[in-house]
């Protein structure tokens, strides 16, 4: 456990810290000052205008405050969610269509939009800022009041929160503010689950602050009485099972993301701030339609990809591909698993609007390559764009799409090679005789898994391998048994299986728990005779 520890550059509240361990985030710059506004403007009984971002964080940042006002007895407020077509940001109807508001408060964007923060200023509203993304001076909005801890003026140690994350940090300041003037709420399950989700399916780093509360709001999950999120367990086929961070990763968030990529954002806001319980099934039941119409989507644009793949790609360190019929709300997702099955390097997919004219693309990076300063380098050739060093949004026009690929490839070809080359990152050798339940609920202390924190993983020296099973739709993945004893799987490893392994094989490994067995069982990653252990 020590190795694995220090694999992590764990903190000495990794393991066990709490959610008092929080308590030194309140001082984030802004949190006092945006507290003591928002409550001003409460005990005033101003109307407020709330806007967060069409994704998972935004919509449950979104969620966190409305449910809290809600819960104070407050009504007097109106909540924007833009749609992917407006782009990100703060779109302007929610000023224009809600003048008289007194206070903007945008969660999950609002650091950079400059027009629109002025235009709420021209009527006369004071404005808030709860974000994470990364903050560019030059184009910084005249926000009254900006909670980032990315501002370069913030002393904050951690400043890799989502944005659901800070939401939750400012409610626990904005009941300080507001003891005396309305009935207060804890802050316990429901807003720890949705702070919890919202870390998660944002990929920040589980570490530090974002490991508290994503631990503590997956507790509460498991356990959850909180109707719209049981709607939204049951519809993924969770129900009374002990929630983890990879379902809420793989099955919870692609099921509220999938509002804002094939509809609108507004159904999955909808269901996590109704009360009605009929109207909370119906509303989980389109997601769960939207998501089996975005995973069709997506694997027909992955098949078009993987063809127009060619020997020219495999010479580059990037990929920019778009289309006119790419669908706008899969092409994170495809930039995502184009990374993981085709190119390990820098990805932009983009769906092009031949009518209006415009290019719209999600950008994923790999560690190592800030993927923000590299469209920083190319802005002349962008309309707009924004994001963090991983992930990223912009839009171009088409005719500059090819002059736009090749500067790109130009910033990367300015980075070390190294970064753009896969490594199989290995905790440590582990003896197959180990494999324990005993071990398995050792390992479980370091839960939960995801960003900055993955899961262990393990190398097997010349391990007996026999194949027991070969399944799946397209008959490509493998039930294997090594050393006569523990049951493994190799996911799509029907290819990748070396064939010559009579004196045993190398594998790489996680382990982890099938529920239908009941007992230990090793995810491999990878089989063959290669690997080097440090």
């Amino acid at each position: 456990m020590d190795i694995l520890l220090s694999n992590r550059g764990a903190s000495p509240t990794f393991l066990n810290g709490s959610l008092k361990d929080l308590e030194p985030h309140l001082a984030i710059q802004g949190m006092a000052e945006g507290a003591e506004l928002m409550a001003w403007h409460l005990q005033k009984r101003h109307k407020l205008v709330l806007v967060g971002d069409y994704d998972c964080d935004g919509v449950t940042s979104a969620a966190l405050l409305s449910i809290f006002l809600r819960d104070i007895g407050y009504a007097d407020f109106e909540v924007v969610i833009p749609h992917r077509s407006e782009g990100y940001g703060i779109p302007r109807r929610a000023v224009c269509q809600h003048a008289d508001a007194k206070l903007l408060v945008a969660v999950d964007c609002g650091t950079q939009d400059r027009d629109a923060i002025a235009l709420s200023q021209s009527y006369g509203m004071d404005s808030l800022v709860i974000d994470h993304h990364e903050v560019t001076m030059e184009d910084l909005a005249p926000v009254k009041v900006l909670i980032n801890p990315k501002q370069p003026s913030c002393a904050s140690s951690f400043k890799e929160f989502s944005s659901a994350g800070l939401t939750l940090l400012f409610l626990a300041g904005l009941r300080r503010a507001l003891r005396g003037s309305f009935r207060l709420p804890s802050l316990g399950a429901k807003y720890l689950s949705l702070a919890a989700i919202g870390t998660i399916a944002d990929i920040v780093p589980l570490i530090d602050g974002n490991r508290i509360l994503a631990k503590a709001g997956i507790h509460h999950l498991s356990r959850c009485e909180f109707l719209p999120l049981q709607q939204i367990i049951q519809a993924a086929g969770l129900a009374n099972k002990t929630i983890t961070a990879g379902h809420v990763g793989y099955q919870l968030a692609p099921r509220l993301n999938v509002a804002g990529r094939m509809a609108s954002a507004q159904l999955a806001l909808d269901l996590l701030t109704g009360d009605d319980p009929q109207d909370l099934q119906n509303l989980a039941q389109e997601l769960n339609r939207l998501n089996a119409k975005r995973q069709h989507l997506e694997k027909l644009v992955m098949d078009e990809v993987k063809s127009r793949y060619t020997a020219d790609y495999g010479a580059r360190r990037t990929v920019v591909m778009g289309d006119a019929g790419w669908h706008p709300g899969i092409i994170g997702i495809v930039a995502s698993k184009i990374q993981q099955e085709l190119h390990f390097g820098p990805t932009i997919i983009l769906a092009i609007d031949e009518g209006a004219q415009i290019a719209r693309g999600s950008a994923r990076s790999v560690a190592g390559f800030d993927i923000h300063a590299a469209l920083q380098c190319c802005d002349s050739l962008l309309v707009k764009w924004g994001g963090h060093k991983m992930a990223a949004g912009l839009t171009l026009s088409p005719a500059n799409l090819d002059a736009f690929s090749q500067r790109f490839e130009e910033v990367a070809r300015g980075y070390p090679a190294h970064i753009f080359v896969p490594e199989r990152k290995v905790d440590l050798e582990l003896d197959l005789n180990l494999v324990s339940d005993r071990l398995l609920e050792a390992l479980a202390a370091l839960e939960p898994h995801g960003a900055g924190n993955p899961r262990p993983t393990f190398a097997a020296r010349k391990a007996r391998l026999r194949v027991q099973k070969i399944f799946g739709k397209d008959q490509n993945h493998l039930r294997i048994t090594l050393q006569d004893r523990v049951a493994g799987v190799f996911w799509n490893g029907r290819n990748r299986l070396v064939s010559d392994l009579d004196g045993g094989a190398d594998v790489i490994f996680q382990l982890e728990k099938d529920d239908f067995l009941n007992k230990p069982v090793l995810n491999i990653k990878d089989i063959g005779r290669f690997f080097d252990v440090g």
